[in-house]
């Protein structure tokens, strides 16, 4: 395996002085988008592949949501403006002369999502903007004649140059970020749905850790309607701030000192629950790692991988190989480690360019080789990709 760099230099955050973790909640602007633009990419593909045996060239990860206006205060909440969603990019419409309405696949799937994550928002709040095109200096490439039209099936390559990382196991700061933004939701078979009425779902949790001493920060919007007046409004964040801080000490037990609250400095009160509703707006790859972490100090890419083509766009393919080697890595060897893919547009998508895998200790190679094959070189990652409704 030529393509393989296998160092120890890994560096665990779990080790170091001061560690700063952030997450954006499932409502908030940025995650929408990635998570529509996902979804999106998801379903087309599935449709594709139900009905071609392909999947059909695409990318809509320049996927916008917000600019809503909707007023709300103490009891109260006036919808002036709908959401806007633009879902940008380019889809192919048709395959061999069998036409796809892109466009209700597309509406369908959005809604869905929005009134599972987001029930105060009615599908009247939502204008939904189709801006895909076929337009392309390759001929047919978004309106495929046949398979020869779709040259990944016979030379799988590269189509950038890219550099995709992920780490595992997560830090026990990493996992209470997580688990606090979590604390909101319940886990349902498709879609999460929201746990508490009173709490809107445009959650954000930062944690700076200075040695065992974690201070925590936890926006979380009250449902305007719930509290019509500062007192009720402050009765629910105290409770809040009651119970989180419970939970978060549950999680952690003794190894570190917990300060946690909830909504300090100014009240966060919105309608429906998310900033969409009051002017704010999310795009793709603003956000969240596909970890569902923004981790200040782990390697990270700037690779947004939501919404691009799950056969052969290497944002998406090797952002999800290394996450899974990664994993492989910790969970049968042990071993905390970094992987790290790089590719060159043009070259070999399987194998990447370079694999630079970091452990904090001496593995046989061997192992981690085996390990490379299964999960990079024989893995079927098309399926994987597309087998669960997962949203980070």
């Amino acid at each position: 395996m030529n393509f393989l760099d296998l160092k120890t230099n890994f560096l665990d955050p779990e080790n170091m002085d001061t560690e700063i973790v952030e997450r954006k909640g499932l409502g908030h602007p940025d995650t929408l988008a990635d998570a529509l633009a996902e979804l999106i990419s998801m379903e087309y593909s599935k449709y594709c592949i139900d009905n071609f045996g392909y999947v059909l060239h695409h990318n809509v990860d320049k996927f916008y949501i917000g600019a809503g206006f909707f007023k709300s205060g103490f009891g109260f909440v006036e919808k002036i403006k709908p959401v806007q969603v633009f879902i940008n990019g380019r889809m192919s419409d048709s395959f061999g002369g069998h036409q796809i309405n892109v466009d209700v696949l597309q509406r369908k799937t959005i809604l869905s999502y929005l009134q599972a994550v987001l029930p105060n928002l009615a599908s009247t709040d939502v204008v939904i903007n189709s801006n895909v095109t076929q337009n392309s200096q390759i001929p047919y490439w978004f309106q495929p004649r046949g398979i020869e039209d779709l040259p990944e099936y016979s030379k799988l390559t590269a189509n950038d140059n890219a550099v995709c990382v992920a780490s595992y196991p997560l830090t026990t700061c990493e996992d209470l970020v997580y688990s606090l933004e979590e604390y909101f939701w319940n886990k349902e078979e498709f879609f999460p749905s929201p746990r508490f009425k009173c709490f809107g779902q445009d959650i954000k949790v930062m944690a700076y850790r200075n040695g065992n001493a974690v201070n925590i920060g936890v926006r979380v919007p009250v449902i305007s309607t719930f509290a019509p007046d500062k007192n009720a409004y402050n009765d629910i964040v105290a409770q809040a701030q009651k119970d989180l801080s419970l939970f978060a000490n549950e999680l952690v037990g003794d190894k570190y000192r917990i300060n946690l609250e909830v909504n300090a400095n100014k009240p966060y009160m919105l309608g429906i629950g998310s900033c969409i509703e009051c002017g704010e707006e999310g795009v793709v790859g603003r956000g969240n790692s596909s970890s569902g972490l923004i981790s200040m100090f782990r390697p990270h890419s700037t690779e947004a991988p939501s919404g691009k083509n799950p056969k052969y766009h290497t944002g998406r393919v090797m952002n999800y190989l290394v996450t899974i080697l990664s994993k492989a890595i910790y969970d049968e060897l042990g071993v905390k480690n970094s992987v790290i893919a790089m590719t060159k547009n043009g070259s070999t998508l399987i194998p990447p360019y370079l694999l630079s895998i970091s452990t904090g200790i001496t593995v046989d190679k061997k192992d981690i080789e085996r390990l490379v094959t299964k999960n990079i070189l024989e893995i079927d990652y098309v399926a994987g990709l597309l087998r669960d409704k997962q949203v980070r």
